[in-house]
C-alpha cells in the first residue's frame, strides 16, 4: 500500500532519460579508467564466503560500471568474496578492460556459449559456499551482498535468494516474480512502480523465483540441481527454471529487499525483436516442462499481487496505531514481539499503522521482521483501498486499542463488510492495556477515590464491540477478569516475550540510575511520575549519595526537557538500543502512579538483570512479591521510596538477591516459546460458527 498517487506504470524496459544518463556515466567509468591508468584491484580471499559469476558478452561500458562498483564495495560488502569473470567471445574493444583488472578469475570462451553454459563454467571455479549470478549491468548497493548471505543463514530451507531491481530512471523492476496460466505466464511483482521504496516492495518473502540479473544460491544445491540447463541456451528462462526446480527439490526461493540493485536490463541484446524471439521460444520451452507443477494446485494469484509465492501460508492483517518500536512504550515493544513471533511462525504479516509510520524504509525496519509488509500510514482512505484490494486474503485480523477497532468496524461497514466477512479465519480485538482501569487508578490517585460503579460504566462502554471478535486479548490476568466480568467476549492473556540476557554485569560493574519511557507529551504517566520524583525523592537522594546520576532514556519534548535539566540527570533522548543503559545502571526506576496493562519496561529491565524500584501499582500489575525483580514503595510516602532507592543502590546483597528472584519469575512468565504458542493457538484455532 503506497501514498503516492497513482501514475501509468512502465510497460517498456527503458526508463528513458535515467537510462541514457547511467549509459553515460558508465562510458565516462570507462574512459577514466583506460585514460587514466587505473586498475581495477579487488582484494584476494583465501577463503571467500560469496564466489561472484559475471558473464560478459561486449557492453563494455556497463561491464566497466558494474566491476568498478563491485572493487569499491569489498569494504561495505560484509563478506569476503570473489569475481569470477566468464567472458562469452565479446569484441577486442571489451577485452581491453581485461588487462586492468587484478584479483580476478578470468574466463574467455572463444564462442559465445550462452549465459547458461557460461554461468556453469563459472561455477566450476567457485570456491565460496554461496554464488552470487551478477549480470554485467547491474550496480549493487551497499550490503547487498551481507543481506542476501543473511537470509540463508536465518532460515535453514533457503535454496535461491534475490534482489530488489530498478530501473536506473528510479521505477522498479520487480521485487520477485510469480506465475500465472495464461500467455504472459510470468509476472514480476511491482514492474514498473514508479515508487520503488513502496512498502510492498520492501518485505522479504516467499516467491516463484527471482530474475538471474542477481540470484545468490548454495554452491552445493546448484550443483545437485545440475546448474542452468543448456535447453535456455542461449539466454531466457535459464533462471526460471532453476528456481522451479529449487521449489521441487523442497528449497524456497526468496527476495531480500535489503539486497538492492539498479539493473540497466538487455544491455548485451543487440536488439529487441531478438529478445522477443528468445523470449517466445523459451517460454513454450518453460511451459512444456513445468504446466503440471505449476498450475495443477488450483486458482494462481492474480497478476501484480504483491503477496506470498506460498499458497498455504497464514495471512495476517494487524493493525495498530504506529510502527511498534520497542523504544517507544504505551504498549508498542509488546506488538513488536507479537509481530515478530507472527513472522517467526512463518506467517504472511501486513501492518497498517493507523496514525504514523516512519518515513524511511530503514527506519521502519530497524526492530521489526524484514518479512513483515508494513504500509504506509494512510488513514481513512489507504485503509479503505486496502480493504478493496484484498478482500478475501487474509486469514486472521488483529485490530490493536478500542479505538482502532471502532476505526476498522467503520471502514468495513463502509464497504458492506463485517469483520468476518472479511477475515477468513479468525477476528481478534488487542485490549492492549484497559482504559478504564488507568482511568479508575488515576481518579484513586489523584482525587483520593474512585466509584467502582464508574469502572463498570466504563468496562461496558469499551468492550462493547468485542463480542465482534473471535478472541479477545488482554496484557494481564487482572484485565482479563475485568473483561470477563463485563463483556461477552471470549478473553485471553497474552503478556510479553523476553528471555534473561545470557551475562549482565554485577553489582560492582553498574552505577546510578535509569529511567526508560517516552516523555513526549504532558499528561503521559511517565511525565506525571517523574514530576512527582524529582519535586519529591531526587533531592533526597541526592543529598544522601551526591555523586548519583540519573538517566533518562526515551523521546522527550523540548518544554519537558528543559522542566527535568538539573544536577545529576543525564537525558538521553530516544536511542536506538536501550541495552547498554540498562547494563550500566545499577537500579531500575518506575515511580509510576497511575497505568494499565503490565509494564514492559519492568519486564526488560529485570530481563537484563537490572533490579527495580516501583511503585504498589506497578508489582500488583505484575502480581510479583516484595524481592522479586523489584522493591515497592507508595508514592505517597516519598521519605520510604527514597530510603529504598538508596537501599537498593548500596546493599550488594540485597541487590543480588532482588535481582536473582525477578530472572526466574522472567523466565517462568514471559518464555518466548510459550509466547509464541499462546499466539499459535489464538490464529490458529479453529472457529466455530
Amino acid at each position: 500500500m503506497s501514498d503516492t498517487p497513482p501514475i501509468p506504470r512502465l510497460d517498456t524496459v527503458d526508463p528513458q532519460i535515467g537510462r541514457r544518463a547511467a549509459l553515460v556515466e558508465a562510458a565516462l567509468i570507462w574512459e577514466a579508467i583506460h585514460r587514466n591508468g587505473v586498475r581495477l584491484a579487488f582484494r584476494p580471499e583465501p577463503e571467500p564466503d560469496v564466489s561472484v559469476v559475471i558473464v560478459a558478452r561486449d557492453a563494455r561500458h556497463l561491464l566497466a560500471l558494474t566491476l568498478y562498483r563491485l572493487c569499491g564495495q569489498q569494504s561495505l560488502a560484509g563478506v569476503g568474496f570473489e569475481v569470477i569473470l566468464v567472458d562469452n567471445a565479446s569484441s577486442p574493444e571489451t577485452c581491453a578492460l581485461y588487462p586492468r583488472l587484478d584479483g580476478v578469475t578470468l574466463i574467455e570462451n572463444d564462442e559465445n556459449t550462452g549465459f547458461g553454459p557460461a554461468c556453469n563454467a563459472g561455477a566450476a571455479r567457485a570456491r565460496g559456499r554461496f554464488i552470487l549470478f551478477l549480470n554485467p549491468d547491474v550496480d549493487l548497493m551497499p550490503g547487498a551482498l551481507a543481506a542476501m548471505v543473511a537470509a540463508f543463514r536465518d532460515q535453514a530451507d533457503v535454496g535461491i535468494v534475490g534482489a530488489r531491481l530498478v530501473f536506473p530512471g528510479g521505477f522498479l523492476q520487480e521485487s520477485g516474480a510469480g506465475f500465472r496460466d495464461d500467455a504472459a505466464l510470468t509476472y514480476p511483482h511491482g514492474r514498473g512502480d514508479p515508487d520503488p521504496l513502496a512498502p510492498e516492495h520492501a518485505v522479504t518473502r516467499d516467491v516463484g523465483y527471482v530474475s538471474g540479473a542477481v540470484l545468490m544460491i548454495e554452491r552445493a544445491l546448484f550443483e545437485q540441481l545440475g546448474g542452468f540447463d543448456p535447453l535456455f541456451a542461449p539466454a531466457y528462462y535459464e533462471d526460471t527454471d532453476l528456481c522451479l526446480r529449487c521449489h521441487q527439490a523442497g528449497y524456497r526461493v526468496l527476495v531480500q529487499p535489503r539486497a538492492t540493485a539498479i539493473h540497466y536490463e538487455n544491455a548485451t541484446s543487440a536488439k529487441r525483436e531478438e529478445v522477443e524471439a528468445l523470449l517466445d521460444r523459451n517460454r513454450t520451452r518453460f511451459r512444456d516442462r513445468h504446466r503440471a507443477n505449476l498450475f495443477a494446485q488450483g486458482p494462481q494469484p492474480r497478476p501484480g499481487a504483491s503477496l506470498d509465492h506460498d499458497p498455504w501460508r497464514l495471512r495476517v492483517l494487524y493493525v495498530d496505531d504506529q510502527v511498534p518500536h520497542l523504544d517507544l512504550g504505551a504498549g508498542l515493544p509488546r506488538a513488536n514481539a507479537i509481530l515478530n513471533a507472527m513472522a517467526g511462525l512463518g506467517y504472511a504479516v501486513t501492518f497498517f499503522p493507523n496514525y504514523e509510520a516512519d518515513a524511511e524504509e530503514s527506519q521502519r525496519y530497524r526492530d521489526l521482521d524484514g518479512r513483515i509488509e508494513i504500509c504506509h500510514a494512510s488513514g481513512d482512505e489507504g485503509f479503505a483501498r486496502l480493504i478493496r484490494e484484498r478482500r478475501d486474503v487474509y486469514d486472521v485480523l488483529w485490530v490493536s486499542r478500542p479505538h482502532n477497532i471502532l476505526f476498522v468496524l467503520q471502514a468495513l461497514n463502509a464497504q458492506g463488510l463485517d469483520p468476518r466477512g472479511f477475515a477468513r479465519s479468525r477476528v481478534i480485538f488487542d485490549s492492549e492495556a484497559l482504559f478504564c482501569l488507568r482511568d479508575f487508578v488515576t481518579e484513586a490517585a489523584t482525587g483520593g477515590h474512585a466509584v467502582a460503579a464508574d469502572l463498570a460504566w466504563q468496562a461496558e462502554r469499551e468492550a462493547r464491540r468485542f463480542g465482534l471478535a473471535d478472541a479477545v486479548v488482554c496484557v494481564s490476568p487482572a484485565e482479563a477478569r475485568v473483561l470477563a466480568r463485563y463483556a461477552a467476549c471470549n478473553v485471553a492473556v497474552l503478556g510479553h516475550a523476553l528471555a534473561p540476557a545470557a551475562a549482565s554485569p554485577d553489582f560492582a560493574a553498574r552505577s546510578g540510575f535509569v529511567f526508560v519511557g517516552a516523555l513526549g507529551r504532558e499528561g503521559q504517566p511517565n511525565v506525571d511520575s517523574l514530576d512527582w520524583f524529582f519535586r519529591n525523592v531526587w533531592p533526597l537522594v541526592r543529598a544522601e549519595l551526591p555523586q548519583a546520576e540519573l538517566t533518562l532514556v526515551g523521546e522527550i519534548a523540548d518544554t519537558i526537557r528543559a522542566r527535568f535539566i538539573r544536577d545529576g540527570v543525564r537525558i538521553t533522548g530516544r536511542v536506538p538500543r536501550t541495552e547498554p543503559y540498562l547494563d550500566a545502571a545499577r537500579v531500575f526506576l518506575a515511580p509510576t502512579r497511575f497505568a494499565a496493562g503490565i509494564p514492559h519496561k519492568v519486564h526488560e529491565a529485570v530481563a537484563h538483570g537490572l533490579p527495580c524500584l516501583a511503585t504498589p501499582i506497578l508489582s500488583e500489575q505484575l502480581g510479583w512479591p516484595e524481592g522479586t525483580g523489584l522493591l515497592a514503595r507508595d508514592w505517597r510516602d516519598p521519605d520510604a521510596f527514597a530510603s529504598a532507592l538508596i537501599r537498593l543502590h548500596e546493599d550488594a546483597a540485597l541487590w543480588r538477591s532482588v535481582r536473582d528472584e525477578g530472572l526466574a519469575r522472567i523466565r517462568a512468565e514471559c518464555d518466548p516459546s510459550v509466547f509464541r504458542a499462546a499466539l499459535r493457538g489464538l490464529c490458529e484455532a479453529q472457529t466455530v460458527a
